[in-house]
């Protein structure tokens, strides 16, 4: 048995696979152009670049942290800051899309940042399976996103190994 043709799932991930974007909105269901499926291609997170990527990033956000000093108070941060990290974080895993346009063209990987930034975050207060609100352990309620940006779609898929299979389902 070829293992290597099997089972390097980390070649497979560097080469990136095809993920098929579903409506960030409530059902979620698949969004298609025509009858021809809306792809973006992505490199999974155990590719080799990407992990040189992701140490990069650790790196410089400790050096950065280092520098601030334990002095410095947080800054208050919205919505708009965690949506950008969302993007800063799927963008690296993009290698390119399928029968996605901007403007009558077909999207290209100069066009990440502008997709990524098209779904914002939509953040409201978990409930249980009886619809009562989930409290902390000191009474706050609890909130999570309610909707998949597609900057949530991509981290979510690139995480996933059996995606970079060639014996698993793309998308």
């Amino acid at each position: 048995m070829d293992f290597n043709a099997k089972y390097n799932s980390r070649a497979a991930a560097e080469a990136g696979a095809p993920m098929q974007l579903l409506d960030p909105n409530y059902p979620h269901e698949p969004i298609m152009d025509g009858d021809k499926p809306c792809r973006v291609i992505v490199r999974g997170v155990a590719s080799k670049s990407m992990q040189a990527k992701l140490r990069a990033k650790q790196k410089a956000a400790m050096m950065s942290k280092k520098a601030k000093g334990d002095d410095e108070e947080d800054e208050a941060r919205v919505m708009e800051d965690v949506h950008m990290q969302l993007i800063e974080g799927a963008a690296p895993f993009v290698v390119g899309f399928e029968n996605v346009e901007r403007d009558g063209k077909p999207a290209t990987v100069d066009d990440v940042e502008w997709f990524l930034d098209l779904t914002f975050p939509e953040m409201g207060v978990k409930e249980d399976k009886d619809g009562n609100t989930v409290t902390d352990k000191d009474g706050s309620p609890v909130f999570e996103m309610k909707n998949s940006p597609f900057a949530k779609q991509i981290g979510e898929f690139a995480g996933k190994q059996a995606n970079f299979l060639g014996n698993a389902k793309s998308g």
